[in-house]
């Protein structure tokens, strides 16, 4: 071999060392991050507060949701909170939704509205068309296929005592019998769990408006959704990134289980499939440095998994390396979500657990390709 084919050869297999050890770095450094999770997330405790019952505008919007009304008005029925109105407002639903709703709402206890949008669509447009009727406030958003127990407003509005909390980010779980809805339960603990620890670190990264709150006058303040009305989606993690640029720590999220809010996973692919797209459709609208790294960060570590899954069956001199690496990650996602799901009365199911650790890496990067290109559908509407 000729000395120049030798130091091609030197030069290619120092390359392979050099992206190996950075890999394995990038693995291990997203490894001591879950445990920066689990720590932050058991060491959490939220300041006991007294009771105060303050008003409270819950604005629900809905489209085609017959079959989710019922448990939805049960659910607000029971409220132990009991100053509070609901807002109800029908974005063009096309089922008998509408009728239904005012049937069921004849024998409830609590102040309702019902308004019908005419010459607008959408979610964000409903909900701003409720905030404009609200009579409190406090304004709480939640979607009409959810449901909450008894003292989910209780523990909501308990965190507005403080006047410097502006928004307040509330859990919300998945629920379904079926192994497929289980493994989108544990999936969705994730993205919770870890908005939850950030913005205990003041670093507002998720919400969901399926359990939203937040002051008439901070949304006003930073002028509702005007400047982030280009998706259907961001009603909630888009607005919130508003309020906190004007509101630096004015944004809390309420680890209780009381304040839950539950609603049932998508039963089947298509459905999820949509979801996911119109979720990572806010993506794009004010791209955040944070939001873009976190974004790539994933991306990159499922990639490396699935580069340490190809070794177990080629390792070399590394099936110990390798396997403890991937045994680490099963043990620490493992304890976080089992956290989580303690937090929030959910069982952990292990079949399922595993199921999701080895297919998600194939789920995450098809979606962080797909998120990119294609259209969606949401509500019989193609966006």
């Amino acid at each position: 071999m000729n000395p120049n084919s030798r130091s091609i050869l030197i030069f290619h297999a120092n390359g392979i060392y050099s992206c190996m050890i950075l890999a394995i770095g990038i693995y291990v450094g997203y490894l001591l991050f879950l445990l920066v999770l689990i720590v932050v997330w058991n060491t959490w405790k939220l300041d006991p507060r007294p009771y105060q019952e303050i008003p409270i505008s819950v604005i629900i919007p809905f489209r085609n949701e017959e079959k989710n009304l019922f448990k939805l008005v049960k659910s607000l029925s029971e409220q132990g909170h009991r100053v509070f109105e609901v807002v109800f407002v029908n974005d063009h639903s096309e089922d008998e939704g509408l009728n239904l709703l005012r049937e069921l709402l004849q024998e409830v206890s609590f102040d309702y509205q019902i308004h019908t949008l005419k010459d607008t669509f959408g979610k964000k447009e409903a909900i701003k068309a409720g905030i404009e009727m609200a009579n409190n406030d406090l304004i709480v958003t939640t979607d009409a296929d959810c449901a909450a127990g008894s003292k989910w407003l209780e523990e909501i509005s308990s965190r507005f005592q403080d006047e410097h909390i502006q928004m307040v980010v509330g859990p919300v779980v998945l629920t379904g019998n079926s192994f497929w809805q289980k493994m989108q339960s544990l999936e969705f603990a994730s993205l919770i769990g870890t908005g939850g620890v950030f913005l205990r670190m003041g670093l507002p990264l998720m919400a969901n408006g399926a359990n939203l709150a937040y002051r008439k006058a901070a949304f006003k303040k930073v002028d509702g959704f005007n400047g982030i009305d280009s998706t259907p989606s961001g009603d909630d993690e888009l607005l919130m990134h508003k309020v906190n640029q004007e509101f630096p720590n004015g944004i809390k999220f309420q680890k209780s289980i009381g304040s839950v809010v539950s609603t049932e996973a998508s039963e089947g692919w298509s459905a999820f499939r949509q979801q996911r797209l119109r979720w990572a459709s806010k993506w794009r609208v004010g791209l955040r440095f944070a939001t873009i790294l976190s974004a790539l960060l994933i991306f990159i570590v499922q990639l490396i998994q699935l580069w340490l899954f190809y070794n177990l069956f080629d390792p070399g001199d590394n099936l110990q390396l390798i396997a403890s690496l991937l045994f680490f990650k099963l043990l620490i996602e493992f304890i976080f979500l089992w956290s989580i799901g303690h937090t929030f009365g959910q069982k952990m199911n292990g079949i399922a657990f595993i199921v999701n650790y080895l297919l998600y890496p194939l789920y995450a990067i098809y979606f962080g390709i797909a998120a990119n290109f294609g259209k969606f559908k949401w509500k019989g509407r193609a966006y």
